[in-house]
Order: structure tokens, then sequence, then C-alpha cells
């Protein structure tokens, strides 16, 4: 099929197909042809909730962020993988938004005065043990929070722990079945244990030529080379093509104006505010006539702050004079940015609605950062001219990359047309190779049928800094290694296989009574306790009756377990401590806390981006 596809791709309407994407490439960059068609969708939702992209950049952010605290200096971002840690963040985002959706049919709700004195008692927003505005204003400012939005998400958290709540809270454990398992958890059992450990076997074990010879022809695959290819690529790289370009003064003011342009988007605007709620004891036209009758107060000339202390339902800023802060833009919802951003400095709003209440808006001051010279910024600029000149004329050469690659003869035919140096690597396998095989899509393309057996030429495999078009020069199939090069290894997997096999049957030997144990170890132990029996054999005995004997496989080998003795507990005898009702109930609280949450996740329609 992909020859028939290379035969006909000389046609006209393929020539026209391939102008047109050279074309958008060279215009619009790559992602253009991606982005083709709409914007960008949610990464996921959740009932009627979004994931979206920044969500999980934030969440794998705080994440990282998490783990630099746990291992300090020792933290290399790249021993975490990034897919993984996306793939985590998504994850417990759903099970974030599953918990508020739910919460939002059982018809939970967070009262205002339930979010103020939550906010009041988080420790980290504390200094000596009592609420600090600065201490909160700080530690939102450095999550890229405003109190608004923070007010938010509290409420959401507020929500989804009632639920929680109401588990724990309403779990009850009877009497009876407290004391059994009180009786259960302090029966004590006394066993005997000898292990037989089979590597103390091996060094008796002799083998002959015959046992190994036919250890190896009945285990040969153990013993295979893996299958290996060496390949010849050609190598695109942005860096190469970005060296090559020229960047004019003019080209060079541009960037200094855009750079400009960026700095001054960074401006902060101090502003403070007087929030107005509608709530259980104020409907929305009362909430809204305080709003007026204290911008009146304010436009004959009170003072902003004291009414901001006496009137306002924002807990977090009303003792400072209803200060919010240094804030970029984005941080506050849309109606409330948008007069914001219109006001001169000292100027105060007509009351705003928003999804929080009425907000009676000043803004304090505007802070504009200091922008750097274009002699201070020419080398980062000139530098940013370069890629950004470098990007379409990679679009394009990789577009000639695949264009050539599809109906060349070889590989060296790609190198000669693109003027690119031809490269090869040395033998590698599916799972591990060097240099450029270092990389998995490189790999996965060089073990392609079409391309390992058909000796076709490659897709473009895209790598982090250029493209790749490779073609295998050499093939090894798998093969299985000569006796004289695996012998040792066959020997050691034989006598452990042997040895293993005699401590079972010694094992088997002394619970029959034919053997007799060297030295048996004694213990006494509940069934939660460590000690010094494997953990394994420690089980074993509470499946025993005394008297019995019985052998269980353990990491060494195998253990005999004998069942001396049962101090059992009466279960009326158990007191009904606080302490053992609690963690009844802790446990029960628990199983039903993780079955809520299976049941809510399979009653919520969740859908994945791409599924």
């Amino acid at each position: 099929m992909l020859q028939t596809m290379r035969d006909n791709a000389q046609g006209m309407i393929a020539k026209v197909i391939v102008f047109f994407i050279i074309f958008v490439f060279a215009l619009w960059g790559v992602e253009s042809i991606v982005s083709l068609g709409g914007g960008t969708p949610a990464t996921a939702t959740v009932g009627d909730q979004e994931i979206t992209e920044a969500d999980i950049v934030r969440t794998v952010e705080q994440q990282k962020a998490n783990l630099r605290r746990q291992f300090g200096e020792q933290y290399d971002e790249n021993l975490f993988n990034e897919k993984f840690l996306r793939q985590s963040a998504l994850e417990q985002l759903i099970e974030q938004k599953v918990a508020l959706v739910q919460a939002d049919k059982l018809g939970l709700r967070a009262a205002s005065s339930a979010i103020d004195e939550t906010i009041v008692t988080i420790p980290a927003f504390q200094q000596d043990g009592r609420f600090d505005k600065e201490q909160f204003q700080n530690v939102l400012r450095m999550n890229g929070l405003s109190p608004l939005t923070f007010r938010a998400s509290l409420a959401d958290d507020i929500k989804t722990n009632q639920a929680r709540a109401a588990f724990v809270l309403s779990s009850v454990e009877t009497p009876f079945a407290v004391q059994i398992s009180e009786a259960l958890n302090n029966e004590l059992r006394t066993f005997s244990f000898y292990e037989v450990n089979a590597k103390d076997l091996e060094a008796s074990i002799e083998l002959s030529d015959d046992d190994i010879q036919l250890a190896y022809e009945a285990n040969k695959d153990r013993y295979k080379t893996e299958e290996q290819v060496r390949i010849q690529y050609v190598q695109l790289k942005r860096a190469d093509i970005a060296a090559k370009q020229d960047v004019s003064e003019e080209e060079l003011q541009a960037a200094y104006l855009d750079y400009q342009s960026r700095e001054l988007a960074k401006e902060q605007r101090s502003s403070s505010h007087i929030l107005i709620e509608a709530n259980d004891d104020r409907n929305d036209a009362d909430a809204l006539a305080l709003a007026q009758e204290i911008k009146s107060r304010l436009d004959k000339g009170e003072d902003f702050a004291a009414l901001a202390k006496e009137y306002s339902d924002d807990i977090g800023t009303k003792n400072a004079g209803g200060n919010l802060g240094l804030n970029t833009k984005g941080s506050f919802v849309p109606e409330f940015e948008d007069v914001l951003y219109a006001l001169q400095p000292q100027q105060i709003s007509s009351p705003v609605k928003s999804e929080f209440g009425y907000h009676i808006i000043r803004l304090d001051s505007i802070v504009t950062p200091a922008v750097k010279t274009l002699a201070e910024m020419k080398t980062e600029l000139s530098r940013e001219v370069r890629e950004g000149k470098a990007e379409a004329m990679y679009a394009e050469q990789m577009q000639e990359l695949s264009n050539i690659s599809f109906s060349a003869e070889s590989i060296a035919d790609v190198a000669s047309a693109l003027n690119l140096e031809l490269q090869s690597t040395d033998f590698f396998s599916r799972q591990n190779g060097n240099g450029i095989a270092l990389n998995e899509g490189v790999r996965q393309v060089a073990f392609q049928e079409n391309v390992m057996l058909d000796k076709q030429i490659s897709e473009v495999v895209e790598l982090q800094d250029g493209a790749v078009v490779l073609a295998v020069s050499e093939h090894n199939d798998a093969s299985v290694k000569p006796l004289s090069d695996v012998k040792a290894q066959v020997v050691a997997n034989l006598k452990r296989e042997r040895a293993l096999a005699q401590a079972r049957v010694l094992a088997d030997a002394i619970v029959s009574g034919e053997e007799q144990a060297k030295a048996w170890k004694k213990v006494s132990a509940t069934f939660q306790q460590s000690s010094e029996a494997p953990r394994l054999a420690q089980q074993k005995a509470f499946a025993l009756t005394v008297g019995q004997s019985d052998v269980v496989k353990t990491p060494g080998g195998f253990t005999v377990v004998t069942l001396d003795a049962v101090d059992a507990k009466n279960w009326q005898d158990m007191a009904l401590s606080d302490e053992a009702k609690e963690s009844g109930r802790a446990q029960n609280s628990r199983a039903d806390m993780l079955s809520y949450q299976a049941w809510a996740k399979s009653a919520t329609k969740i859908e994945r981006s791409g599924s």
C-alpha cells in the first residue's frame, strides 16, 4: 500500500496538497495544521466541570514543589518523568472534580462564615498563632492566587469535605463488633519455626555435563540475545538552522518593541475593595442597596478603610482596609478586573457585581516593571529573532524532508538532496541504545516491520531539538547464545532450582517427622506485631490449630511452622474503651468512604480528550 501511495504521489492533486502544507507551515508554523478547525478543548470534563491544560500545569508545578521540599538539595527534576507527573495530576484533578460534582448534587454549600472561619485558622496565614493579613496576601501571591479565587477554591473544598464528613460522622460500630475485633487483635499465639534456606544447599549439589546440557536445551529462551538493528539517518536541527540566520537592525528594533510590550503587560495594580455578599440574612437587592449606600458615603469623603472594616464580607482583607495587594492582570474575575483597569489611581468605582457579591473597588497605585535597554537585551533578542526566523524555515525544511524521504530510493539520496550529513549508529535493541537511539521514538520506528524488514525509509521522527529520518542498514535476529557463553548462568539457575526443590522436600520431611530440624526458634506474637519470624510464617501460624505444622514458601526458601499454644481472649472480657470504639469506627468510616468514592466515580460522566 505504501508503495502505491508513493507511485501516486507524483500527480497534480498531490502536488497542490504539498504546496498548501508548505505554504501554511511557512506562514504560521507547525501548530497551524494541528489547530485547524477550532480552539483548545478541555483536557477532561467531569460532569459539568472542566479540567484545562492550565489546571494540569499548575498541579504538576505543585507536585514538583512538594518534591523539592521533600528531597531538598537532592532533588533532580530529571528523575521524575513528566508524562507520569501529568497523568498523576490529571487523575488527582478528576478525583477532586468528581467529589465536587457529587457534593453539588447533594445540595451542599459553603456558608460565608464557614469560609471566613477556615481562612483565619489556616496555619500558613498566621504569625505567632494569629491570623496575619500580610502573611495571607504573601502566601496567595506566591501561589498565583487572589483572595477571591482562593475563597472560591476553599468553598469547593468545604463542600466536598462535608460529603466526606457525612460518612465519618455517621459510621456506627456496635459494642459486639468492637469486642470481637479487640479479642482477635489481642489473641497471642506461640509458634516454633525453622527456616530451610535454599542457598545453604546449593554447595552440596553436583551437576553433570548432561544435567547442564538438558537444562540449557529446556530453557533456551532464557539465553537469547536481543533482536538488534543498526541504522543510518539524517537529522534536521533547529539550532543549526537558527545559527545561520542573520539579524538586521530593523528586526532587532522590532523585537525590542515586542519585549517592551511584554514587560509592560506585567504591570501590577494595587487595589482595595469592600465586598457586600448576598447571603442567608441579606438578599441580592438588599446587598446592592447597602453597596450603593456605602459608595454614597465614600463620595462624601468617609474613610474607605473604616467602611471596609465595618461592612466588608471579605474577612481576609476587611481588617486591612480592604487591601488586595499587588496583582497582575488575570488575577481577578473578569467583572472585577474590567472595572479595575478602567480606573485611575485613587478613583473608586460604583458597585460591581460578581459571583462573590457586590464590590466597591479603589485603585490604589500602579507599579510598572523596569524595562532593560536595547543594549542590555541585544544578545537575548538576537537569539529570539534567529530562533523565530528559523522556526518557519524548520517547518518548511521538515516538510521537504518528509516529501523527499517518501519518494527517495535510499537514505543517502535524502542526505544528498538536503545537503545533510549521513550518520550511523552501533547496534541497538528495542529497549536500549546509545546516541540518537537513546530516544524511544527512534527505536520504535527502527523496529517497525516495513523499516526493519522491508528496508524502507522511515517516516519523520520528531525529537525535542529537531527531526530524523532513518533506514535500517543491518538487522540481527534474536538468537540463542552458545552454551559456552552462558554456562555459568545455566549452572547457577539449575543449582538454585534444585536447591529449592531439596528445601521443599526437607521441609515436608520435618513436618512428617522423617527429619529433625537442627534448631527451632520460638516466637509469641499477635497477628499485627512484628517478630523475628518471616512475615509469611507468622501469618501461617494464625491459620493453624494447636499442634499442627505446615510449610510456607518464604523469600530464602521454605519455613516449617508449628503452632504451640493460643492465648485466646474472651470477647466478653474486652473493655469497650474509647480508643477501641474509635478504632472500629475509623475502620468502618474508611471502608464507607472508599465505597462512596468508587460509586461517585462510576456515577459521574468523565471524558478525557482523545478518549
